[in-house]
């Protein structure tokens, strides 16, 4: 049995033997590709590492860049300056940078853009109209002679008293506006949107005409915690019309 494994033993070096060849010469690489192809391990290695948070994490070549000669333009030399300076948060996965997507100028994410310098008048946006807000009131419950709001637990309404007069020299048709929508802010708080009345004052539903030098008095109508109304400093009302939000302070 012993001869015969050694029999078998020998019969296989000689076959391994035959289907040995040469082979061809490797191929030989010029300098350039040398690099090339290291920049491309270094990348490789980079990706796949999880511990790492600082070092290559994009090897890239430009054309010519390989050459003793090469030197940059002026653009490269910002592009990776502006690189340099820039903190690049690294994901710990895949040893890339992280880049965040800015919402292109224009284009709308689903929430509307605000902004809380406007003056009444210009908030409220109707135009040849101007608005003062002349007083508010708080109270456990908002009634008029033809409407009432019943008491909330553990709420108040707070009631905008708004003075509007034409100063254009033709009637304006509050019913051309009729797509706009408020909310109120107390102490920089959190927003609170206007209560819905069917009275003929709420600006929030008005739809008449205001004559060319008439004045009218509207109101606007908002629920708010008990909490919340205790010490109010400051009021911030938001108009929202055409996608847009414009915050006037009161």
């Amino acid at each position: 049995m012993k001869i015969k494994r050694f029999i078998l033993l020998i019969s296989l070096l000689c076959f391994s033997l035959l289907f040995t060849a040469c082979g061809e010469p490797l191929y030989e690489m010029t300098d350039e590709e040398e690099a090339i192809i290291t920049l491309y391990a270094s990348k490789a290695v980079s990706k796949f590492n999880k511990n790492q948070t600082i070092g290559i994490a994009n090897a890239r070549v430009r054309t010519g860049e390989l050459d003793e000669s090469y030197e940059p333009n002026q653009e490269e030399i910002v592009d990776n300056s502006e690189g340099e300076n820039a903190e690049v948060e690294i994901d710990p996965e895949t040893g890339e940078p992280i880049t965040s997507v800015d919402n292109p100028e224009g284009e709308d994410s689903g929430e509307s853009s605000s902004d809380g310098g406007y003056s009444f008048t210009t908030a409220v946006d109707i135009s040849g109209v101007e608005f003062t807000c002349s007083e508010f009131a708080v109270s456990n419950e908002f009634k008029t002679p033809n409407y009432v709001l019943s008491q909330v637990s553990g709420k108040q309404y707070l009631v905008l008293t708004i003075d509007a007069e034409n100063t254009s020299g033709s009637a304006v048709d509050f019913s051309d506006y009729s797509n706009r929508t408020y909310s109120l802010s107390l102490n920089g708080g959190e927003k609170s949107s206007v209560q819905y009345t069917p009275l003929s004052n709420d600006l929030a539903n008005y739809d008449g005409i205001l004559a060319a030098g008439d004045t009218k008095t509207f109101i606007l109508v908002f629920l708010f915690s008990n909490s919340s109304v205790e010490n109010i400093s400051s009021l911030e009302l938001f108009v929202t019309s055409d996608g847009t939000t414009r915050g006037t302070t009161i």
